[in-house]
């Protein structure tokens, strides 16, 4: 079968999950799954807490140990069943202590173990023209201000009017940060400047922003450290709950619930920063209180029960709010230097109820009352089997079928490259066929009917011409990346019972590669874990 122009198939939605699929699908694009859409799920049978630990004058606190903490959740305290402390998430350095520039695209990930990363993102979709300016600058004052070679990777991404773009891959090379920024021009913020901060406009702006949020978690997923996202934008969109149509309420809640699970899972932390000008205002650290009363000073909210503010997932996350300071800089500095720092907690929730309308809150308690632990809000539970009731079925393949569509088409669109998955390809001497290997240890295996096992995938193939005018005449100038077409599939892996999971699994995708294509992309989306690898090549 050869890639073509297919046009994709949105499901009937209302509200939000229109706008979910919407934002990041061009009017050419994926065509609808045949297939039935496997369901998303993310386990949090397992709560993994990255904690900041500091001073009440905010100096950073690395030397505590398990003993010093106590975890509660819902005012219950849970036992603790790993301990890390901040010097099991160190980068690789030299014997006299400087960083190794170990990391220059994100193949190198895997060489830094479960070390922190960092991604900046630069928001030109909720951000006046006029601020956009003072934002770049500043970030470029932080970045002149750090070594040659970074302490931590570091990408660099930009939040647009229509997409969510790569600016620079993973790297620890100060200069290339430099020089990305340097070579972005920003693009008006025409939704916004249209839309305002509240109303339909602002609804399809925070869910445009949180899926690129999700859209970080799921393409580092096979990245074990925790994931520092600084958000540098102004006038963060907001939803109020209380005045929204019943569809609408729904469907927000089940995008925030999606992406607090997401962003647990995936351990990423977001830093929020306003680098509006010329004001003295700040917001502190929104941390758990300081009771030491075992039995009181815990919350019992939801925070997005009301008014869903897309800078609050700053603390929701563990991360940090900071509006309306003139040192930009520094506040990147900070927010990196945090991120940078943590101890892992992990523990197994006494409470098995599994009501996923529930909030569970979360409070960490220090043995020493002067020092300040700084972790996420809490998380809603997911079932472990989501279509157990009635209720849950009525929600079924529309939802399941647009997650699957929009993780797709952003991990095809997109320019990260997504690790969830080892992925890499090759094409057949005839050139019919794409032979996908993947590490089968990260796969999902399930019993076969011949007693053995086996696993389900949806590939894709997507060609691109990556050359400046797109290849034709017609193209738009500087236009890159234009799209040629795509194939998919839902493609099966079969091993025996007592293989070892550390074999190759591999899957063939048929595809027949257009004239005129640079660069071929091939996506692999578990089909029950959802995680997604990425493989781009020339054909």
């Amino acid at each position: 079968m050869s890639l073509g122009s297919h046009r994709l198939s949105v499901p009937n939605l209302n509200g939000v999950a229109a706008i979910l699929i919407a934002a990041f699908v061009p009017a050419t694009w994926l065509a609808a799954q045949q297939a039935p859409t496997p369901e998303i799920k993310v386990n949090v049978r397992l709560v993994t807490l990255d904690v900041v630990v500091t001073d009440k004058k905010g100096n950073l606190v690395k030397n505590l140990t398990k003993d010093d903490f106590r975890v509660y959740e819902d005012a219950q305290q849970q036992t603790i069943r790993t301990f890390e402390p901040p010097s099991m998430h160190l980068m690789p350095h030299s014997a006299d202590g400087k960083p190794l520039p170990v990391v220059t695209s994100s193949a190198d990930l895997p060489k830094i173990g479960n070390s922190p990363v960092t991604i900046l993102v630069l928001d030109e979709l909720n951000t006046p023209f006029t601020d956009m300016s003072f934002a770049r600058q500043s970030l470029q004052k932080y970045l002149l201000a750090q070594p040659e070679i970074l302490n931590q990777p570091t990408a660099l991404l930009v939040a647009s009017n229509t997409k969510f773009q790569l600016l620079e891959d993973y790297t620890q090379k100060r200069a290339d940060v430099l020089a990305a920024l340097k070579a972005h021009f920003p693009e008006y913020p025409w939704k916004m400047a249209n839309g305002g901060k509240v109303g339909p406009g602002a609804v399809e702006r925070i869910v445009q922003s949180l899926s690129s949020l999700l859209q970080i978690a799921e393409a580092t997923r096979g990245t074990p450290g925790r994931k520092n996202v600084v958000w540098v934008g102004v006038n963060a969109p907001a939803v109020n709950l209380t005045s929204a149509d019943p569809v609408t309420v729904q469907e927000m809640n089940d995008v925030i619930k999606r992406v607090t699970q997401t962003l647990l899972a995936t351990r990423v932390a977001v830093y929020y920063i306003d680098p509006t000008m010329n004001s003295s205002a700040i917001v502190g650290l929104m941390v758990p209180g300081e009771s030491d009363d075992d039995s009181g000073g815990f919350a019992d909210t939801d925070p997005f029960t009301a008014d869903v503010i897309f800078d609050e997932f700053a603390p929701a996350t563990g991360g940090k709010i900071f509006l309306s300071r003139n040192d930009v800089n520094n506040e990147i500095a900070t927010s990196i230097d945090n991120g940078s720092t943590y101890y892992s907690i992990s523990y197994s929730p006494a409470n098995k109820n599994e009501d996923a309308a529930k909030f569970r809150n979360i409070k960490i308690k220090l043995s020493d009352p002067n020092l300040i632990a700084i972790t996420r809000e809490g998380y809603y539970p997911e079932r472990e089997n989501a279509n157990n009731t009635q209720a849950d079925a009525s929600l079924g393949a529309d939802q399941r079928r647009s997650t699957l569509e929009m993780e797709m088409s952003q991990a095809a669109l997109g320019t990260m490259a997504y690790n969830g998955l080892a992925v890499t390809a090759q094409q057949s001497a005839d050139k019919q066929l794409w032979q996908i290997s993947v590490d089968a240890k990260n796969l999902s295996w399930s019993p076969a009917p011949n007693s053995g096992l086996i696993a389900e995938v949806t590939a894709m193939a997507v060609a691109f011409d990556d050359r400046p005018n797109g290849g034709g005449s017609n193209a738009r100038a500087g236009a890159k990346s234009k799209l040629l077409g795509h194939v998919s599939r839902e493609l099966l892996s079969e091993r025996k019972q007592d293989s070892p999971a550390s074999n190759t699994a591999v899957f063939q995708l048929p595809v027949e590669v257009p004239r005129g294509a640079t660069r071929v992309r091939i996506i692999l989306r578990d089909a029950v874990s959802g995680r997604i690898g990425t493989f781009d090549t020339k054909p």
